[in-house]
């Protein structure tokens, strides 16, 4: 059975991604030796059935509090990383994305929160963005279930980049611009009706 680590920055919605891949059958419990709760669930994957666990929402690989010291513990145990970033907030997300990616584990890259960075006025060039990762990389709405069945399909693609390599933490930040001014665009706009609508299609 393979491990599936979902990992992120806090308040990028892995929660609603992790519930839409297992469903009910989740248990959360503390990490060993901490008062960190950790959620485990179960998924099929194209080729096998695995474990799911969704870490503590991180904001670096560098633990500074118990919570981002669990993830790093986390992530050595993972067979395939989903790493969930925050699409209206790409800059911020990607520095996580480039240090789990240095690492060498296979990964895919869930682009969430896509609708509400549509509302913004967010364009993400989402091939150029997985040329320059070197991972799979799906637009998703975890709260609706958007993107989900393509994310689990391509988790059979999830690789170790052949493009991201080890760097220090200037580099990483320069890289983080590059990326995020080569394939991001952004237009001001106001919410439509349309917009307002959906909104509160998905709202609970």
């Amino acid at each position: 059975m393979k491990t599936v680590v979902l990992m992120g920055n806090p308040n990028v919605g892995k929660s609603g991604i992790f519930s839409r891949l297992t469903g009910t059958r989740v248990i959360t419990s503390n990490y060993p030796g901490t008062t960190v709760d950790v959620s485990r669930g179960a998924m099929r994957l194209p080729d096998t059935p695995a474990e799911v666990i969704d870490a503590p929402g991180t904001y670096s690989l560098t633990p500074t509090n118990p919570a981002e010291e669990v993830a790093a513990g986390i992530l050595a145990q993972a067979d395939v990383v989903i790493n969930v970033v925050d699409a209206t907030n790409l800059e911020r997300n990607l520095y996580l994305t480039l240090e789990i990616l240095e690492r060498g584990i296979p990964a895919a890259v869930a682009l969430n929160l896509w609708d509400e960075a549509g509302h913004q006025g967010i364009t993400i060039d989402v091939a150029g963005l997985e040329r320059l990762l070197g991972v799979p990389v799906v637009p998703t709405v975890g709260l609706a279930g958007q993107g989900i069945r393509e994310l689990v399909d391509r988790l059979g693609e999830a690789r170790p980049s052949g493009t991201i390599k080890p760097m220090n933490e200037e580099e990483r930040w320069a890289a983080v611009g590059r990326i995020t001014g080569a394939v991001q665009t952004i237009a001001h706009r106001h919410h439509t009706l349309r917009d307002r609508i959906a909104e509160a299609s998905i709202s609970r």
